[in-house]
């Protein structure tokens, strides 16, 4: 009997939780039908049915954060009897290895049960299981269960931990495999499972082999305060932060005159929606979203000369992997998007070979999916190099955090006006951009990130290079 299981919707993606189901117990599917919602920490698709039948019984709920390979449903085939679910079906299993008229498959996986027990590790992890379940009160869901996954509930009956007794340090509660390893390890010293009793600011070490990593405190609880739980985004962008913080960061700034750039800007704009109006647009590269005309930002034009720049740099242009630094060829162009509860980096592929109005009305469209969570996996993953930008908000000056695999970055601040001196040492009025970058220092060293952004500057303040 075909289960439906929670994909793999990304390379990074190890669970994600059912936004909402669009079929129901007891409806027909067809191979293709949209079953349901799943939201990453990136985006909410759907998810097709592989296989054809009945939607029999649906194991998750909505809003159950699910890991990546675990059912959320089973499909029968018409006039098929449903099987139970699966975590049902192992409970049954449990239920039946314990009673004394239990078949001969469980009474040798009772046999077996009994054959660990008498060792001094089971005694030792049956005794940590009752201290726990005295010490703790786990969460549990709605209906009373104990949240936990498949695997780690087979991982605890190997050892014979009573997951009752353990606190889930998973989200809402969820016991995790950590969690068991940490009562087995408990176990082991004769003391109960850590994570009951580790303090606030210190995350337990699960099977020993990496230290313990200090976390936020605890909330105080004091009158007057408010706690917002973390959606899943915005823990996911938070530990992906503080991972990317580990690498040296290294910076450096520059100044860009853009008024030529500027003017340019403004005459090309006029062009665009002229071609629009009089209907000589080709749809592509000089009509924007929605068919109306394209209007280049400043940030189009940065873009385009981040992308150009690197051709002549391509150190800035890798990632830093498990095996060295890979360079890559084609400039992958990742831009920065806020969203309400977090981050994300759309790509604009090739982007070297993109002319300025195909960037400016792909990067709007990227934006605009991003911020309604319709991205795919493939339009936010594999950027080479990121580009983030607050000049909008009117920041004069700030640095950003690398992207990893990616190993550099370039803020972009907001245009301001100020006096400056000519060739001939009179005071004139400037137009100034400042760009900062950051780049991963076991790559990429200060003096080529500073060549890097002087071949940036000259690009823009010679704007009509990104034309040709």
């Amino acid at each position: 009997m075909p289960e439906v299981i929670m994909p793999k919707m990304g390379d990074a993606m190890e669970a994600g939780t059912l936004g909402s189901w669009l079929k129901h117990e007891g409806d027909q599917v067809e191979v293709g039908d949209t079953l349901a919602e799943i939201e990453t920490d990136k985006a909410t698709m759907e998810l097709e049915a592989e296989d054809a039948g009945v939607l029999t019984r649906l194991v998750a709920s909505e809003g159950d954060e699910v890991a990546v390979g675990e059912a959320i449903a089973v499909i029968s085939a018409d006039g098929e009897a449903p099987d139970a679910a699966p975590d049902e079906a192992r409970q049954g299993a449990e239920e039946t290895a314990d009673s004394a008229g239990g078949r001969e498959t469980a009474e040798t996986e009772d046999a077996e049960t009994k054959d660990a027990e008498s060792g001094e590790q089971g005694a030792r992890a049956r005794e940590a299981g009752k201290q726990q379940a005295a010490t703790s009160s786990p969460e549990r869901s709605a209906d009373g269960r104990v949240r936990a996954s498949p695997v780690v509930r087979r991982l605890a009956r190997e050892h014979d931990i009573e997951l009752a007794g353990i606190s889930g340090s998973g989200p809402d509660g969820r016991i995790v495999e950590r969690d068991v390893r940490a009562a087995l390890e408990g176990a082991e010293k004769g003391v109960p499972d850590r994570s009951a009793q580790a303090p606030a600011d210190v995350t337990p070490a699960g099977d020993g082999a990496a230290p313990a990593q200090v976390t936020a405190p605890a909330p105080s609880g004091t009158a007057g305060t408010e706690l917002y739980p973390l959606s899943r985004t915005q823990r996911v962008v938070g530990e992906r932060m503080q991972r990317a913080w580990q690498a040296p960061h290294h910076y450096a700034t520059v100044e860009v005159h853009v008024d030529e750039l500027l003017a340019l800007r403004e005459r090309l704009n006029e062009v665009l929606a002229d071609g629009a109006a009089d209907g000589s647009g080709d749809g592509s590269r000089a009509d924007g979203p929605a068919g109306g005309p394209v209007r280049l930002s400043i940030n189009d034009f940065v873009m385009k000369a981040c992308a150009l720049a690197l051709r002549t740099f391509p150190k800035l242009n890798s990632w830093w992997t498990a095996d060295g630094i890979e360079l890559h060829q084609q400039v992958d162009l990742a831009m920065a998007v806020a969203l309400e509860d977090g981050l994300i980096t759309p790509v604009i592929r090739n982007a070297v070979e993109r002319t300025l109005s195909a960037i400016s009305t792909e990067a709007r469209e990227l934006a605009a999916r991003a911020r309604s969570g319709k991205l795919r996996p493939d339009e936010y993953q594999g950027g080479t190099f990121t580009v983030s930008n607050m000049g909008m908000y009117g920041v004069e000056s700030f640095t950003a955090i690398i992207n990893p695999p990616s190993v550099s970055i370039v803020a972009v601040s907001a245009v301001g006006r100020r006096p400056d001196f000519d060739a001939t040492g009179a005071v004139v009025p400037r137009s100034v951009l400042k760009l900062t970058v950051g780049s991963d220092h076991r790559v990429v060293n200060g003096a080529e990130n500073a060549r890097y952004l002087a071949e940036v500057k000259r690009l823009l303040e010679h704007p009509l290079l990104l034309t040709v």
